[in-house]
């Protein structure tokens, strides 16, 4: 296989076919077609959704690799207020690796087991990977390999990183309800600024374990849309949670949820709070780790290999391991000179650092069908 050949061809195409989260038609129907094509047995719509699966069955037995990638796309607000669809979080990079790495194994034949190329919608949006665990794509898989092509500063061309370390990452918003009333008599209302704020200062107060990492930023407060000499009687309030632990993140979260009801009360005001959107933190297994390091060196060389990083961001791949405890996973850091940042819309990359990744995965996945349990 000539992979470069493979790039070139591949890429500008998935990149011309950016969409966003659930609405991934064309790009799962071009998906779809290239498995099809290479002899897997492809299933389309998983879950009612836009996500397929496609599998590589020697039929010897073996273990079920899943090799991920992610389909969405991010939307960006033009001048005249439209928005377009633009690949600006590499996932067009992620799908062009992931149908290398299926094309090589093809080629080159599976000694025993299987291979599934897990196709996922709405990464962005923190939702695919819980879809195609709810609808079963998951519940034959014992290792599941996920990867990400990572910013400059991170990881070079040339290099890759054997394990990012996600952070767990938690959305909430709450609403606080007061009193109205005219700003000459604050005494018959109930001021939501006043609880509001009271909120936030106790928010800031709080401590956790700075080797953690764990943090709570307030990042919406609004409120008092009406007259200047009316008492605000409504206010919605933000908050952003992270930590590199699953159990501090669940711990975060009662806190938050504690701190804006209980705090309404003292102040008469009535509040609730509920999480928007979550990803958990990344759990690698040890023994695939040292696995994903020998293969990267390898392929590499001992330069090529970054051992882990870790990153503020969250990867919703994380699901897997959370909800299916005993999954082997891998999340993989594809150097390749990426710039000047991810999620910007004139992101760009080295596109034949991809190379590494598909030979990397490839070789990867025929390492783990070889082990013996």
């Amino acid at each position: 296989m000539d992979i470069q050949a493979h790039i070139n061809e591949v890429w500008p195409k998935l990149h011309a076919l950016a969409e966003p989260a659930f609405k991934e038609v064309r790009t799962a129907a071009f998906l779809a077609d290239f498995l099809r094509k290479l002899g897997y047995d492809v299933t389309e719509n998983v879950g009612n959704t836009t996500a397929l699966t496609a599998v590589l069955d020697s039929g010897k037995p073996g273990p079920t690799v899943a090799v991920r990638t992610d389909m969405d796309c991010l939307l960006f607000k033009n001048e005249d207020g439209s928005l377009e669809p633009i690949h600006a979080c590499g996932h067009d990079a992620h799908m062009t690796i992931a149908l290398g790495v299926a094309k090589l194994l093809k080629e080159q034949g599976l000694a025993c087991g299987r291979v599934k190329i897990l196709c996922q919608p709405a990464e962005e949006i923190g939702r695919g990977a819980l879809a195609m665990l709810e609808a079963g794509a998951l519940d034959d898989v014992q290792y599941a390999l996920g990867y990400h092509v990572m910013p400059k500063d991170m990881a070079r061309s040339g290099q890759i990183i054997a394990q990012i370390n996600w952070t767990a990452c938690t959305l909430m918003e709450g609403e606080i309800r007061g009193l109205a009333a005219h700003g000459s008599q604050p005494h018959l209302g109930v001021n939501a600024i006043d609880a509001g704020a009271a909120i936030v200062n106790a928010i800031n107060a709080l401590h956790s374990n700075p080797l953690l990492g764990g943090s709570i930023k307030t990042t919406r407060f609004m409120g008092g849309a009406g007259s200047l000499n009316a008492i605000c009687d409504k206010v919605s309030i933000g908050f952003d949670l992270r930590s590199t632990s699953n159990a501090e993140m669940l711990e975060l979260r009662r806190k938050v949820e504690d701190i804006v009801v209980n705090t309404a009360k003292v102040y008469g005001a009535e509040a609730d709070c509920h999480i928007v959107g979550t990803c958990p933190a990344a759990e690698a297994d040890p023994s695939l780790l040292a696995l994903t390091q020998e293969v990267i060196s390898a392929e590499l060389g001992a330069g090529g290999l970054i051992p882990a990083a870790n990153i503020t961001v969250g990867e919703d791949f994380n699901f897997f391991k959370q909800e299916r405890p005993q999954l082997k996973t891998a999340s993989l850091g594809i150097g390749c000179d990426l710039e000047p940042r991810l999620h910007d819309r004139d992101m760009h990359f080295d596109h034949s650092a991809l190379a590494n990744a598909i030979n990397v995965l490839t070789n990867l996945t025929q390492r783990i069908l070889c082990v013996k349990p």
